[in-house]
């Protein structure tokens, strides 16, 4: 999943800009694609929960992708076969993340709030790995490399679901009202609220910086670069997680992973040459992994176990969907009538406060027996 996401999202930036976008029909794609997802997520976690079971429909969803990528590198430079392209995309690659966030803490069941992180951090280390060869890539090779080569990484994931007997359990009946209804009283809407926050400031800063290192200077590499060590300072703090959040609790492991985060903006505020701003990603890339754990599996203990993949669906369609829908149509539009400094110090502030309201939510947080007994292995 990692090496998709890393050779693919990192360049989206640059490969519409690249295909003739100004930086405002930049954001505008990026957001129609966020809303798509906001879309598509819930509905493919529902058919993985109640139809395909969440192998099949992670299968699907990639083998989707893979076809809605080549469209997208088909269309050129015609605006409107971009538009559509991307929007297609966007709905099938969307709950990727969501259902191996479903396979993980399925599996781990009640160690998944200790040793999730362990499992995750693979993500940031394949993510490291293909966005660091994209980038020597890239240097050297057309920008259109990067929709030929998410394919193939979305063809690897498929084969990595093989030859494994995951937990699975059998379909049951759609969400009930007296769910929803409970699920409000445990904190899971203040929890979506916090993660909603905390995806517009993600957005909006991950729309402006490619183009703040483009335009100081760096270039394609800067951008690979910062991305890359964003992506291995996340990896040792997603190992510490379980053992951080013995020490301080749940919620204020999601708190200081806010203000780390926000400390990394507010330095993007301020500097000015490649080298610093790369620099530190360092900070971006410690405080994203601290709160995503915390929201993942904080997520996980609100819905019983047959609902894990609409509660994981749910989650991404708020935090990369509906957050990054709202925050890359404000960023692009900012950076480009604005000033780099306003939109990288709002998104410091809003991503402080989506951490605080998320912390809040994890005080209501069901206990861990309630994510249910762990099914039998079944063929996925």
């Amino acid at each position: 999943m990692g090496m998709g996401i890393g050779t693919l999202m990192p360049y989206m930036v640059l490969y519409l800009t690249w295909r003739g976008l100004s930086p405002t029909q930049t954001g505008l794609v990026l957001a129609l694609m966020a809303g798509v997802g906001v879309l598509a997520v819930p509905i493919w976690g529902l058919i993985a929960d109640h139809t395909l079971g969440t192998v099949t429909a992670l299968r699907t969803s990639c083998l989707l992708a893979a076809v809605a990528s080549l469209s997208l590198l088909l269309s050129g430079e015609f605006v409107p076969a971009i538009v559509v392209s991307a929007a297609i995309l966007a709905a099938t690659r969307a709950p990727g993340e969501a259902f191996a966030n479903a396979l993980a803490i399925g599996t781990l069941h009640q160690e998944a709030n200790h040793v999730y992180g362990h499992i995750r951090l693979w993500a940031s280390i394949g993510f490291a790995a293909a966005v660091t060869v994209s980038a020597l890539v890239l240097e050297h090779m057309s920008l259109a490399i990067v929709l030929l080569a998410y394919p193939a990484a979305l063809l690897l994931q498929i084969a990595s679901t093989g030859a494994h007997q995951w937990p699975s359990t059998p379909p049951g009946p759609l969400l009930r009202m007296s769910e929803l209804r409970s699920t409000t009283k445990s904190g899971l809407v203040l929890l979506h609220a916090g993660a909603l926050v905390f995806g517009i400031a993600m957005g909006a800063s991950s729309t402006a910086l490619p183009l703040r290192l483009t335009d100081v200077g760096g270039g394609v590499a800067a951008v690979g670069a910062a991305a890359v060590i964003g992506a291995l300072a996340e990896i040792p703090f997603m190992r510490a997680s379980g053992v951080l959040r013995q020490w301080f609790g749940a919620g204020n492991v999601i708190l200081l992973g806010g203000l780390i985060f926000a400390t990394s903006l507010a330095c993007f505020a301020i500097l000015a040459e490649p080298v610093p701003l790369v620099s530190v990603s360092v900070l971006r890339g410690a405080g994203y992994g601290l709160v995503y754990v915390g929201l993942v599996t904080a997520a996980s203990s609100h819905l019983p176990i047959r609902r894990l993949a609409t509660g994981q669906a749910l989650l991404q369609a708020t935090l990369m969907g509906l957050g990054p829908l709202l925050g890359s149509s404000i960023g692009g539009f900012t950076y480009e009538h604005a000033s780099p400094a306003v939109l990288f110090g709002a998104s410091a502030m809003a991503s402080i406060a989506g951490a605080a309201i998320a912390r809040a939510a994890a005080a209501h947080r069901v206990g861990d027996a309630d994510t249910g007994a762990a099914p039998d292995a079944q063929t996925g």
